[in-house]
């Protein structure tokens, strides 16, 4: 399978060296960005604060399926708005 790594940090490269020794085509993207178009899947994993940035320098991700890895490391979780109560 062709997979592209979006971040090559902890998450990044701990998800692809093992698909790599899998047999897997890893394409591994770093901050200067990369196109994605030839993979079949395409793994986010990049610091949730990092998210925008990081996708504005690939291109190639329409019509892909993503999965998200980010996560909110070092950032304050917003909370959830109080529901209204229902009628």
């Amino acid at each position: 399978m062709k997979i592209a790594v979006i971040g090559r940090g902890n998450v990044g490269g701990g998800l692809a060296d093992p698909w790599e020794s899998a047999g897997h085509e890893v394409t591994r993207i770093g901050r200067g960005g990369g196109d994605v178009s030839d993979a079949e899947v395409v793994v986010v994993a990049v610091p949730g604060g990092a998210i925008a940035e990081a996708l504005d320098t690939v291109h190639g991700l329409e019509g892909k399926m993503v999965i998200d890895a980010t996560n909110l490391w070092g950032v304050a979780p917003r909370r959830a708005s109080p529901r209204a109560p229902s009628s």
